[in-house]
Order: C-alpha cells, then sequence, then structure tokens
C-alpha cells in the first residue's frame, strides 16, 4: 500500500499540472465546501440544477466548483486535497479509495445507466464492425482505466466471450474520440452527452447502449473526503438534502430540467434531449451493483483486495444514512 501512495501522490502531481482543470467560485469568497465534478457529464445535472436554482445561496453555503476530465483525475484531486466533495463514477471512486488509500465516503447516487458504445456509422453501413466480436484486433478509446466506461466495456467483451486483451483499449479524451475514429479504431465507449453528440453529428451510431450491457447499472455518485465530512456534518447533511432536492426536481421537471442541460453543455437541443432520455436520475445507492463493479473489479485485478473484505470495506464506503433520513 506505501508504494500505492507514492504513485499516487506522484500522478496527484502530475494532474494538477497538466490536467488544466476549470475552477469558479459561487460566490466568489472563501468557499464553505469545494466540489469537484466532470466536465460536460450529464449524469452530474443534479449539481448544475442546484446552482441554476440558486439552492446552495438559499442554505448560506459558499461553494467551489472545480472541473475534472475524468472520475480518475477527480480522485488524484481528492487525494490532494483540492476538493472536499464530488460527483464522479462508482468505479474510479472504487479503485482509487483501495488501491491508493483515498479516504472518501459514498453518500447518494447520481444517476444510473447513461453511457453507450459508439462505433464509426462508416464501418457500421460497411458491414465491417456491427457487433462487439467484430471489435476484436481493433483499437476501441475509453476514457480512462478507473473510469465507469471501461467496466462496461470489459464488461461487454466478457458476454461476448471476449477480454480486454482482444481489443486495443486506448485512453482517449472525450472531446476527441468521434473524430479520431478510423477503420483500425472504429468504437468508443462515452458517457452522455458525448454519445449522443457523436451520433447527432452523423460520426457514429449505437453499437450497445450500457443500459443493454447491465440494466440499471449504478453510475455516477456523490461523495465527500471522510476528513471533511467528520469536520462539517452538518454541511454535508445540507448538501446532501440539496442534492435529493435537486435530483427529485429533475424527474419532476424534465423539461426546465433540459433546459438548464443544454445552456450548461452549449449543444444543440436534440442532442442534449436524446442525451437526457439515456440517464435514469436517481439518489438511492444500490448498494447491490456497487457491490458487483467491486467483485468484477476484484476479478479482473483492478484493485488490491480479496473477495472476503468486500462487505466489510463496503460498510465503511457506503453511509446513506443522510438520505434516508430525509422525510
Amino acid at each position: 500500500m506505501d508504494r500505492n501512495k507514492t504513485v499516487a501522490i506522484a500522478v496527484a502531481a502530475i494532474v494538477i499540472g497538466s490536467i488544466g482543470f476549470v475552477a469558479f467560485w459561487y460566490p466568489s469568497t472563501v468557499p464553505d465546501v469545494r466540489i469537484g465534478y466532470l466536465s460536460q457529464d450529464l449524469h452530474q445535472l443534479a449539481l448544475k440544477v442546484a446552482v441554476e436554482n440558486g439552492w446552495f445561496e438559499e442554505a448560506g453555503i459558499k461553494v467551489e466548483l472545480t472541473q475534472y476530465g475524468n472520475g480518475a483525475y477527480e480522485m488524484d484531486g481528492f487525494f490532494a486535497g483540492q476538493i472536499d466533495m464530488g460527483y464522479l463514477g462508482a468505479a474510479p471512486a472504487l479503485v482509487k479509495s483501495i488501491n491508493q488509500e483515498s479516504m472518501i465516503t459514498i453518500l447518494a447516487a447520481a444517476n444510473l445507466e447513461g453511457s453507450a458504445i459508439m462505433v464509426s456509422k462508416a464501418e457500421f453501413d460497411a458491414g465491417r464492425v456491427t457487433t462487439i466480436e467484430d471489435l476484436a484486433g481493433k483499437t476501441v478509446y475509453y476514457p480512462g482505466p478507473s473510469t465507469v466506461q471501461a467496466f462496461l466495456l470489459r464488461m461487454a467483451l466478457n458476454q461476448s466471450g471476449m477480454t480486454i486483451d482482444d481489443i486495443i483499449p486506448t485512453t482517449i479524451s472525450p472531446a476527441y474520440m468521434e473524430d479520431s475514429l478510423t477503420q483500425d479504431a472504429p468504437a468508443f465507449i462515452i458517457w452522455e452527452p458525448f454519445a449522443a453528440k457523436a451520433e447527432g453529428s452523423g460520426a457514429a451510431v449505437v453499437l450497445k447502449q450500457s443500459s443493454e450491457i447491465w440494466p440499471n447499472h449504478p453510475c455516477c455518485v456523490l461523495a465527500s473526503s471522510n476528513s471533511f465530512m467528520a469536520a462539517n456534518p452538518e454541511l454535508v447533511e445540507k448538501i446532501v438534502e440539496i442534492h435529493y432536492r435537486a435530483e427529485n426536481w429533475i424527474v419532476a421537471n424534465p423539461t426546465n430540467a433540459t433546459e438548464i442541460a443544454i445552456d450548461w453543455l452549449e449543444m444543440d437541443t436534440a442532442v442534449v434531449e436524446s442525451a437526457f432520455n439515456n440517464i435514469i436520475y436517481d439518489f438511492q445507492v444500490n448498494r447491490t451493483g456497487i457491490q458487483m463493479y467491486l467483485e468484477f473489479l476484484i476479478y479482473e485485478e483492478q484493485v488490491d483486495m480479496e473477495l472476503t473484505e468486500v462487505e466489510s470495506f463496503l460498510d465503511g464506503f457506503i453511509d446513506t444514512s443522510i438520505v434516508d433520513a430525509i422525510p
């Protein structure tokens, strides 16, 4: 574990110096809480809804928001002390928490489903790539090894009788995926709205929705660093309550929620509406699903843990007591 912690510190230093994360303050004073989130990730719409509706300000909470390229980078942000709470995928939260001993706790879910394996429209129309099996020996882009999308890609391959070794997995920024498709690199897996954007532009078509790979699968969550939560229990409780309010507002007001998303993402209305319909917004944590993630990661030797440790780890890693107590 010491070696892993040393590697984590080095990675965090590289990330801090090179990923070009964007931070802004709301309002522009010393923040009460620093919250991380992922770049153009429609899964995390609850955070934007809460900001746009003024609910943090209403609660007297000064928030600093910091943007990251993927969940692994955000976990490095937790480790480096850049953020106190964050919206990110369950998979990178698990991997980094275990392998690099980043002490965080999942407090609520943000969404279910909402990713897709996309294939070049040219390759699909030519009949060269119409199934997962057709990806054998080819490059498939993905946003990072510790992301939910990496997990789903491995699962889709396994369901087709393949493994990750049968393809050439290549990390690339979501912003460049659709423009990087070629005959030798015909596919990528990504979160919404990037999947809908690629389909809307005519660059790619859906090969498999994540809902087909694993229906109602866990995806993004709201988490807090353990030290921040211990020092600020009442503040964390208020933030979780705001998140709960935002999730319910999205479900009750899909048209208004979509309008906020369109303004936030600066994408075409049709693209955002399509992406929105592929996501289930839900605050309830699916512990069984997260356990399945973890057991899969152990099986694939992505995390340093024994199966016998799973239950006790999750007892400390997931705490839904705040959302469970909301009337």
